[in-house]
């Protein structure tokens, strides 16, 4: 494939930082019932279910069975996180079983059912994985993540990344539905479907940048071409693993010469009391980089605009009191923001305490904008 110029590169930031390391392991909550009558202890196998309040990291599980979370590539005794009951969501405290959590980074989650726990406990690694994500954590930062259904089944195909940065893998478009997380340089990974039905995957790598020290992902269809696939009952042996990217003769240094941002990125906190607010433009409701379509009280989020090289006059806005109260964004002078690609921003949303009556009012809010510097992604690249 020939390499032409990469016009549309998607660059997603979680806003955290740190670096990338694994200590200990995690048993979760207490003992006691889990408010659903069930132990949040299993006798027999020590895995924890009670959801922490004071985490950071919360899974929702939609598949109609128990998981049991590790951490790293290979789930072993020695990094359980704890299990997450059917049909339900718990948030993990992951603070102590990370390093530098206060800086931040993230980490790489793995999932198997309760049973397949059980009938593999005495070799973990030859346990049938049925949920991979990446996971972005920090003091502060939430992320929230889930478990689909649809890609823990009875059917699979097999992957492999040629290449040194890890992928998350969408489905059908690179702004898709997440189906998993294939780690650098890994061969025949297994990816998990309930059905036989074909499907194009487009990959998006994630790397964590010693620059800007975020959490980042980038997608290109044009270095990085999706593949097509078709999954097959686990019980055939035949199956062959399909690679990532397509092209093999495809080098970093080549996609680096020729990467460009589509968009800016804009870190909004929210510093009114017990209000959240939604960060949105007059045709849609952003949702931040890991997942939330609402900033809470004290909380900073970061969102992506799509803008242009040489800037763009954009109207953005945010919402209190359940959308009745839309306080717009602008800059110091009062002015409408102009976005450019590629620029960090900062939007504070404050209460001025100036409202005459009990009714929300806009003009006792301001949202004021400042414009950072561009960001320099051919360093943030070459710095892995």
């Amino acid at each position: 494939m020939k390499l032409s110029k990469l016009s549309k590169i998607f660059l997603m930031v979680t806003g955290v930082s740190g670096a990338l390391l694994f200590t200990g392991c995690h048993d979760g909550g207490g003992g006691g019932d889990d408010g659903g009558g069930t132990k949040n202890k299993d006798e027999d196998s020590g895995i924890q279910w009670t959801s922490e309040p004071n985490g950071t990291l919360t899974i929702q599980n939609n598949v109609l069975k128990d998981m049991i979370l590790f951490q790293g590539q290979t789930p072993s005794s020695a990094n359980i996180l704890g299990g997450v009951r059917a049909s339900s969501a718990r948030t993990f405290d992951i603070s102590d079983d990370v390093d530098a959590f206060e800086v931040g980074g993230y980490i790489i989650l793995r999932g198997i059912s309760k049973d397949e726990y059980e009938k593999h406990k005495s070799n973990l690694s030859q346990a049938k994985i049925e949920y991979s994500a990446m996971a972005t954590y920090g003091q502060g930062r939430k992320f929230r993540t889930e478990i689909n259904p649809a890609y823990s089944g009875d059917y699979y195909f097999k992957v492999g990344n040629r290449g040194k940065i890890g992928m998350e893998l969408r489905k059908d478009s690179p702004d898709g539905e997440k189906i998993g997380y294939l780690p650098a340089t890994r061969s025949n990974y297994a990816i998990y479907s309930s059905t036989t039905d074909d499907m194009t995957i487009f990959p998006v790598y994630v790397f964590y940048s010693n620059i800007t020290k975020t959490v980042t992902t980038i997608r290109a269809t044009s270095f990085a071409e999706s593949v097509s696939v078709a999954p097959r009952p686990v019980t055939d042996n035949s199956v062959q693993t399909v690679m990532l990217p397509n092209d093999e003769g495809l080098q970093w240094d080549q996609i680096i010469a020729n990467i460009i941002y589509p968009v800016a990125f804009v870190t909004v906190t929210n510093t009114v009391t017990n209000q959240s607010s939604r960060f949105a433009s007059a045709s849609k409701v952003y949702f931040s980089q890991n997942g939330y379509d609402s900033i809470n009280s004290g909380e900073a989020l970061t969102f992506e605009i799509e803008a242009r090289d040489e800037g763009q006059e954009t109207n953005l806005n945010c919402t209190l009191y359940g959308g009745t109260t839309k306080v717009a964004v602008k800059t110091e002078e009062g002015e409408t923001p102009v976005i450019k690609n590629g620029y960090d921003y900062a939007v504070t949303l404050k209460y001025l305490g100036t409202s005459g009556s009990d009714l929300p009012d806009a003009a006792s809010y301001t949202a004021v904008i400042g414009e950072g510097v561009k960001r320099d992604i051919k360093n943030e690249i070459t710095s892995l």
